[in-house]
């Protein structure tokens, strides 16, 4: 960890101690095996925060309130999404922490979701988001007209044996809600090649599919079946399993290609493992923020890390003396501290 986040995050938790106000109610939207919706539900737990799960009773409170809004929980339509964020914050004090944030890889939905993230902001009383990348996307493409606070997502380490198991199979590993761009398909035609130099290698896809794109599991499934490729895909999984799921593979991969924050990634992180992750502006700002957690791979190197990582698989174990903070406590108190300053000024 650096030392100016290390110091950050001493000053924050010096200031919540002599903190008194609780937290504001947290609204928590949509199906709780979402990402945010689980994240936002933790965080809110970590805090003490009272929990509210629809906009009526949110707009009842009195406020204040905080939002983790990603537009598809409000809406499919950005616009709506946008409405329904503005009618809530002329109701209550509001503060937002914006998950997926707009760029302009998100292809011909960008437009509109950047017009409303832009909304979403200027209605708000304070926002945050995960990452100095999700910020810089923010003050690029939305204009707001008060800076935001990062506070990056916790890893929340599991208990369970970690380290390299004997005679492990080759199985690479991937995590989360399929979708596309999420590499699942540059893993298939990792193992492919692994497989074509004789070692027979598979894939683990630990997760089912995102809502509406359940097509792509099957075109997962069809393609391995093409190219010679065992896929297996789990399914959700209950919360309980996923560590040690995780921990099973050989080689876990993080693959993303517009990824601006990741939850998959904490996850690998929480099981004990240093995954394999694409090389991007986000990757490189979490490779820094946890220094030996992560090995950043292009998209022409990574056959060559996967083989070298099932020769010496202790490289895909964080060592124990690896710094994984932030942990939750110190998210919840970094937004303790800042919803303090949000509302006294």
């Amino acid at each position: 960890m650096s030392q100016a986040l290390e110091r950050r995050l001493d000053a924050l938790t010096h200031v919540v101690t002599a903190r008194t106000d609780p937290a504001p109610s947290h609204l928590v939207l949509g199906d709780p095996h979402h990402g945010v919706s689980r994240y936002a539900a933790q965080l809110a737990d970590a805090c003490g925060a009272t929990v509210v799960r629809d906009l009526p009773t949110a707009a009842g409170t009195g406020g204040p309130v905080h939002l983790h809004v990603t537009d598809r929980l409000l809406s499919t339509d950005p616009g709506l999404a946008a409405d329904e964020v503005e009618r809530l914050a002329q109701a209550v004090p509001l503060t937002l922490t914006l998950h997926d944030v707009p760029q302009p890889t998100d292809g011909p939905s960008f437009p509109a979701r950047a017009a409303a993230y832009a909304r979403m902001v200027r209605a708000a009383r304070g926002w945050a988001t995960s990452s100095e990348h999700e910020r810089a996307l923010v003050e690029r493409w939305c204009e707001p007209t008060a800076s935001g606070e990062v506070i990056p997502l916790p890893v929340m380490r599991t208990p369970g044996a970690t380290g390299p198991q004997p005679d492990q199979a080759p199985v690479l590993g991937i995590f989360g809600f399929v979708y596309p761009g999420k590499g699942h398909r540059q893993v298939l035609r990792t193992a492919g090649a692994l497989r074509r130099a004789g070692t027979p290698a598979r894939m683990l896809v630990v997760g089912g599919a995102a809502r509406g794109h359940e097509d792509e599991v099957d075109e997962l499934l069809r393609l391995g079946e093409a190219r010679g490729v065992p896929v297996e895909v789990t399914g959700h999984l209950p919360d309980h399993r996923v560590a040690d799921v995780l921990r099973s593979v050989a080689v876990p991969i993080v693959a993303h290609r517009n990824v601006s924050a990741s939850g998959s990634l904490n996850s690998w992180l929480a099981a004990g493992r240093r995954p394999l992750v694409r090389d991007g502006v986000y990757a490189r700002e979490m490779a820094a923020l946890r220094e030996g957690s992560i090995t950043l791979f292009a998209d022409d190197t990574l056959v060559d890390l996967v083989a070298d990582a099932l020769e010496r698989p202790g490289t895909t174990w964080t060592d124990p003396a690896v710094d994984l903070r932030p942990h939750l406590d110190d998210v919840a108190s970094s937004y303790l501290a800042w919803w303090r300053t949000t509302w006294d000024r």
